[in-house]
Protein backbone atom coordinates (compact mmCIF):
# COMPACT_ATOMS: atom_id res chain seq x y z
CA UNK A 1 0.00 0.00 0.00
CA UNK A 2 1.48 3.64 -0.78
CA UNK A 3 1.57 6.11 1.92
CA UNK A 4 -0.44 9.55 1.53
CA UNK A 5 0.64 12.72 2.61
CA UNK A 6 -1.72 16.14 2.38
CA UNK A 7 -0.07 19.33 1.75
CA UNK A 8 -1.21 22.91 1.76
CA UNK A 9 -0.30 25.40 -0.80
CA UNK A 10 3.24 27.07 0.37
CA UNK A 11 3.90 24.33 2.67
CA UNK A 12 7.51 23.42 3.23
CA UNK A 13 7.94 20.17 5.38
CA UNK A 14 10.16 16.72 5.81
CA UNK A 15 8.11 13.63 4.59
CA UNK A 16 10.02 10.68 6.38
CA UNK A 17 9.83 6.81 6.07
CA UNK A 18 11.20 4.00 8.78
CA UNK A 19 13.20 1.59 7.34
CA UNK A 20 13.00 -1.39 9.42
CA UNK A 21 14.90 -5.20 9.12
CA UNK A 22 12.57 -7.53 7.89
CA UNK A 23 14.54 -10.00 9.59
CA UNK A 24 15.26 -8.87 12.72
CA UNK A 25 19.14 -8.05 11.75
CA UNK A 26 21.07 -5.09 11.92
CA UNK A 27 21.89 -3.01 8.76
CA UNK A 28 23.02 0.49 7.51
CA UNK A 29 21.89 2.58 4.91
CA UNK A 30 24.75 3.53 2.84
CA UNK A 31 22.98 6.42 0.54
CA UNK A 32 19.87 7.51 0.01
CA UNK A 33 18.36 9.74 -2.45
CA UNK A 34 14.21 11.03 -3.31
CA UNK A 35 12.54 12.58 -6.40
CA UNK A 36 9.46 14.49 -6.73
CA UNK A 37 7.26 14.01 -9.62
CA UNK A 38 4.51 15.16 -10.92
CA UNK A 39 3.43 13.42 -13.87
CA UNK A 40 6.74 12.86 -15.41
CA UNK A 41 7.86 16.22 -14.52
CA UNK A 42 10.40 16.07 -11.99
CA UNK A 43 9.85 19.16 -9.51
CA UNK A 44 12.88 18.29 -7.06
CA UNK A 45 15.10 15.95 -6.48
CA UNK A 46 18.61 15.30 -3.86
CA UNK A 47 19.88 13.59 -1.11
CA UNK A 48 17.99 11.94 1.91
CA UNK A 49 19.21 12.79 5.61
CA UNK A 50 19.55 9.30 7.28
CA UNK A 51 18.98 8.61 10.51
CA UNK A 52 19.80 5.76 12.31
CA UNK A 53 17.49 5.26 15.21
CA UNK A 54 18.78 1.75 16.13
CA UNK A 55 20.51 -1.29 14.54
CA UNK A 56 17.36 -2.41 12.95
CA UNK A 57 15.94 1.02 12.15
CA UNK A 58 17.08 3.90 9.96
CA UNK A 59 14.60 7.18 9.26
CA UNK A 60 14.94 8.72 5.54
CA UNK A 61 13.96 12.42 5.62
CA UNK A 62 13.03 14.57 1.97
CA UNK A 63 12.60 18.23 2.79
CA UNK A 64 9.78 19.06 -0.08
CA UNK A 65 7.30 22.16 -1.15
CA UNK A 66 5.40 20.58 -3.84
CA UNK A 67 4.34 24.07 -6.09
CA UNK A 68 1.24 23.11 -7.85
CA UNK A 69 -1.82 23.48 -6.01
CA UNK A 70 -4.49 20.48 -6.62
CA UNK A 71 -1.74 18.32 -7.80
CA UNK A 72 -0.39 14.71 -6.83
CA UNK A 73 2.93 14.29 -6.51
CA UNK A 74 4.70 11.17 -6.29
CA UNK A 75 7.95 11.43 -3.76
CA UNK A 76 10.21 8.23 -4.92
CA UNK A 77 12.97 6.96 -2.30
CA UNK A 78 15.59 4.80 -3.55
CA UNK A 79 18.42 3.75 -1.03
CA UNK A 80 20.81 1.18 -0.53
CA UNK A 81 21.81 -1.28 1.97
CA UNK A 82 24.21 -3.26 0.20
CA UNK A 83 24.02 -5.22 -1.88
CA UNK A 84 20.10 -4.43 -2.57
CA UNK A 85 18.62 -1.02 -3.62
CA UNK A 86 15.46 -0.71 -2.47
CA UNK A 87 12.58 2.02 -3.53
CA UNK A 88 9.60 3.08 -1.62
CA UNK A 89 6.96 5.76 -2.99
CA UNK A 90 4.59 8.20 -1.09
CA UNK A 91 2.01 10.15 -3.04
CA UNK A 92 1.73 13.89 -2.01
CA UNK A 93 -1.64 15.79 -2.59
CA UNK A 94 -1.09 19.63 -2.42
CA UNK A 95 -4.73 21.72 -1.85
Amino acid sequence: MTEKVKFELGEKKYVCISVQSMCKKPFDVTSAKYVLRNGDQIEKSGECEISKRSDKETVLSALIQPMIKGATYTLEYTYEIPPEILKHEVRVYVS
